[in-house]
């Protein structure tokens, strides 16, 4: 029999989950406004895409770095990095002045992103704008990390998630600082939470009604059309598909409405694949430099490195739980405020075993249970998810290692960033897997709030 949440426990709810939104989201905008220095984690680059597209370009393969970019670092808000190898007043900066290179790599992410932060940019300044163009583009991702932690909330609510699990739902998927800090720096890893978010709700509606493919469909293509990265949670959905198919077609039952056709996993497999394709076509048409030339310190050194590299990544477990040091209380700041961020501190690895171990356990059993069988009977449509979504989030890595080789000739580590994406439906379908362990629902918010409220608090 389902628990309902009485009045006293709602109003409980309602007022954790407002007071941490409401720490975490103007935090994360103060952050972006305060004038930090350019952050290591390829900001640069994305202020480099976001000068050129203001100006009406984009860059290409050979671009260099734009001199705004150039004396945003030497001149303003500076660079975690260090310093310009030129000072601000020579006569010989410019791009060649940054240790990071001449060259742009802004060329590899699509134009989505940057046209959609020129909007933001237009409406910002003819409001009065920030104090530069940083502060407008770091804005416009605290807004778009703001959104995705707005729409966990209402996707876990209408996945019927309530009490705890309406907090694990809406905290559990920013649950560290790592994830929380592309809302203080302009990056389009600032949107991996809501485009997740996106593809998870309406994948697990579509997997437990059997109704809104369509919904499903229009999420991974907007998606793609952000990020390939970010559209990767779409590969569990193909996998899961494809393996209904299968199984039923081997004589097993999935019971439930979800009956998905062959059509289905290959219309979600094109909206992926299609932008990578016709992007790639455009840089190749447009690069003035080769990528050998520009990508010759991860060179790859054939079969090789190739074996090493996705041996490498296979090894690795890339959570997109982890601690950043880029978010941390002031040294002059209340102790409260050091409390709370050091409360946080920890989270991403008890994050990490709170979501993945109860996952594991669920796919493992469900494999199991089928062996032991030995012949065709009812799977559980949402541990076919779950299978499949541990098995894309294992594979993707030295898969896109391997084709980074072959295609570019390059051997350069899978960053962890790149799950971020993942989050949501790791944690909605274990909520949705684990209602009659309300414990699990329990420890997910205990370790979302943490997490979230005492980042957010500790950057105020």
């Amino acid at each position: 029999m389902r628990r309902t949440v009485g009045p006293p426990a709602g109003l409980a709810v309602a007022v954790l989950l407002g007071v941490t939104l409401v720490v975490a989201i103007p935090g994360m905008w103060r952050e972006a406004g305060s004038g930090k220095p350019i952050s290591i984690v390829d900001e640069h680059v994305h202020l480099d895409s976001h000068v050129r597209v203001h100006e009406g370009d984009y860059p290409h393969r050979g671009s260099l770095i734009s001199m705004d970019v150039v004396r945003e670092w030497a001149c303003g808000v500076g660079h975690e990095g260090g310093a310009t190898l030129a000072p601000c007043d020579s006569p010989d900066l410019g791009p060649e002045s940054l240790p990071s290179g001449k060259y742009s790599s802004g060329y590899v992410h699509y134009p989505t992103y940057f046209v959609a932060a020129e909007g933001y940019r237009a409406v910002a300044e003819a409001m009065g704008g920030g104090r530069s163009f940083v502060d407008t583009y770091r804005h416009f991702a605290a807004l778009l990390m703001g959104l995705g932690l707005v729409v966990c909330l209402l996707a876990g609510w209408r996945l019927g998630l309530r009490g705890s699990a309406l907090v694990a739902a809406t905290l559990a998927p920013s649950g560290t600082a790592a994830i929380l800090v592309y809302g203080t720096i302009a990056n389009p890893q600032s949107a991996s939470v809501l485009t997740g978010a996106l593809i998870a709700w309406s994948g697990l509606h579509l997997v437990r009604t059997g109704r809104g493919y369509g919904w499903l469909l229009a999420a991974v293509a907007v998606t793609s059309s952000v990020s390939v990265i970010q559209a990767l949670p779409a590969g569990a959905f193909i996998l899961a598909m494809t393996a209904v198919l299968l199984l039923r077609r081997l004589g097993w039952s999935v019971p439930g409405s979800w009956q998905p056709r062959w059509w289905q996993p290959v219309g979600l497999a094109l909206a992926v694949v299609v932008p990578v394709v016709g992007f790639a076509a455009w840089n190749a048409a447009r690069a003035t430099v080769t990528n050998d030339a520009l990508y010759a310190f991860a060179a790859s050194d054939g079969l090789p490195d190739l074996v090493h590299g996705a041996v490498w990544e296979l090894s690795i477990l890339h959570t997109p739980w982890y601690e950043s040091v880029s978010l941390t209380a002031d040294a002059d700041a209340p102790l409260v405020q050091h409390l709370l961020r050091a409360a946080a501190q920890g989270v991403p690895l008890w994050m990490t075993l709170a979501v993945l171990a109860p996952l594991v356990a669920i796919a493992g059993r469900t494999v199991l249970r089928a062996r032991r069988r030995g012949h065709a009977g009812p799977v559980d449509a949402l541990a076919v998810v779950v299978v499949s979504t541990l098995v894309v989030l294992v594979l993707f890595p030295p898969a896109l290692r391997v084709r980074n080789a072959l295609d570019v000739g390059i051997d350069y580590a899978i960053v962890s960033r790149y799950a971020i994406s993942f989050t949501p439906l790791l944690v909605w379908q274990l909520l949705l897997a684990s209602r009659d362990r309300p414990w699990i629902a329990r420890a997910l918010a205990a370790l979302g709030t943490t997490a979230v409220l005492g980042v957010g608090a500790g950057i105020w």
